[in-house]
């Protein structure tokens, strides 16, 4: 399955790769994601690591579902392409993050895509259904996260 979505957010380019350059940030934005832990050396580039721990409910002592991902190919200030390397979900999953200027400011493309693993095959039709205002809500989010710092 391939999804994508476009924002524009009113900062300079510089602004918004300082801002996807903090692994960190990722949780401010995209909402299956409750922090990061970065599993490589820094700076952070082509070959770095990091993993995604998801949201959990408040009376759930265990910790999110678990993914991992590589970095592997970044032009700064252009693109990033993140590889998913190891997901119980997902068979496969790529994003790639792109930006262009605008007239009013970055605009910013986000492209996943990705493939469930076949025990979980039975999300695709809520995911094709609801695909569209989920991916367009996350990129709202990090409008508000880069536009607020």
């Amino acid at each position: 399955m391939r999804m994508q979505s476009e924002i524009t957010v009113r900062r300079s380019n510089d602004e918004v790769w300082r801002f996807f350059s903090d692994p960190a940030n990722l949780a401010r934005w995209d909402r299956s994601v409750a922090r990061v832990v970065v599993t490589s050396s820094e700076p952070f580039g082509v070959g770095s690591t990091f993993d995604t721990i998801a949201p959990t409910r408040k009376s759930s002592r265990k910790e999110g579902m678990r993914m991992s991902y590589r970095i592997t190919d970044h032009a700064p200030l252009h693109y990033v392409k993140i590889l998913l390397t190891d997901s119980s979900m997902f068979a496969h999953a790529e994003w790639t993050m792109s930006t262009d200027p605008s007239t009013e400011g970055v605009r910013i493309t986000c492209q996943l895509e990705f493939t469930l693993r076949p025990m979980f095959s039975f999300l695709l039709p809520i995911l094709l259904l609801t695909q569209r205002s989920a991916f367009r809500r996350d990129l709202t989010h990090l409008k508000r996260a880069i536009e607020s710092d």
